[in-house]
């Protein structure tokens, strides 16, 4: 009798994992289509605010790509990786309400364009929760992410940890995407990864959150080394070669 009632259980255990399977993939056959086309709504909104901004390479997926690197090494769970990476795509929707000329100056802002540039965050943050109701914290992350570690950010003046993780992360990766690409009002352009990471370094705990800034570094770090390590393999192949 126990050994019966033990293969009964099995067959029944089997039977139920078996269906809930089946309704896994039923249910991401229906979902997957609508979550492709919310990726390339995003990508187009990304894109269109790129343009307007006026970067010549993909910035808003560039910051998302970084938010995720840093998202990760942070030790945030999937779901908050998911809506910082949708919030670093947004990030800057509200300067598509702001005058082209402010955007892409050619000369220091005066402090009439500064408010106005300083206005974008909050500008973003009320189009979205006023067009889309399930975008959770999505807004919040956009409305703080130009905030400092040190308090003298914007347009709340919060200070340290009372600034929300994700919006420390986008703050960080959006300066470091905004580094890494020529502006034409920037005086100093960056050379490269190191020179980025040095001034990054040189703010921490200032303008960005230390450990983020180290959880960077030591990223970085690790691709230089493999980089390195990959060239001297590729030399090596050649000489024996």
């Amino acid at each position: 009798m126990p050994t019966t009632f033990l293969n009964l259980s099995l067959i029944l255990l089997v039977v139920l994992l078996t269906w809930l399977a089946y309704k896994y993939f039923e249910l991401h056959e229906i979902v997957a289509p609508y979550q492709k086309r919310y990726k390339h709504l995003l990508s187009g909104i990304a894109s269109m605010v790129d343009r307007i901004e006026g970067y010549n390479v993909r910035h808003s997926a560039e910051v998302a790509k970084i938010c995720e690197r840093l998202g990760i090494a942070a030790g945030l769970n999937l779901m908050q990786l998911q809506t910082l990476k949708t919030a670093a795509m947004l990030h800057d929707v509200g300067e598509i309400l702001l005058p082209a000329d402010v955007l892409n100056p050619e000369k220091p802002l005066d402090p009439e364009e500064l408010f106005l540039i300083r206005a974008h965050p909050l500008l973003g943050e009320l189009h979205l929760k006023k067009d889309n109701d399930i975008c959770d914290e999505v807004p919040a992350i956009i409305r703080w992410h130009h905030e400092r570690w040190d308090g003298l950010g914007y347009p709340d003046n919060l200070k340290g940890e009372e600034i929300p993780k994700s919006a420390r992360i986008l703050a960080l990766a959006d300066a470091i995407s905004a580094m890494s690409n020529n502006r034409p009002y920037r005086k100093h352009q960056y050379s490269g990864r190191e020179e980025i990471l040095f001034e990054l370094e040189s703010h921490a705990g200032l303008q960005f959150d230390p450990e983020l800034v180290r959880l960077w570094g030591k990223l970085i770090r690790k691709d230089l080394a493999e980089e390195i390590a990959e060239k001297l393999k590729q030399d090596d192949e050649e000489v024996e070669a």
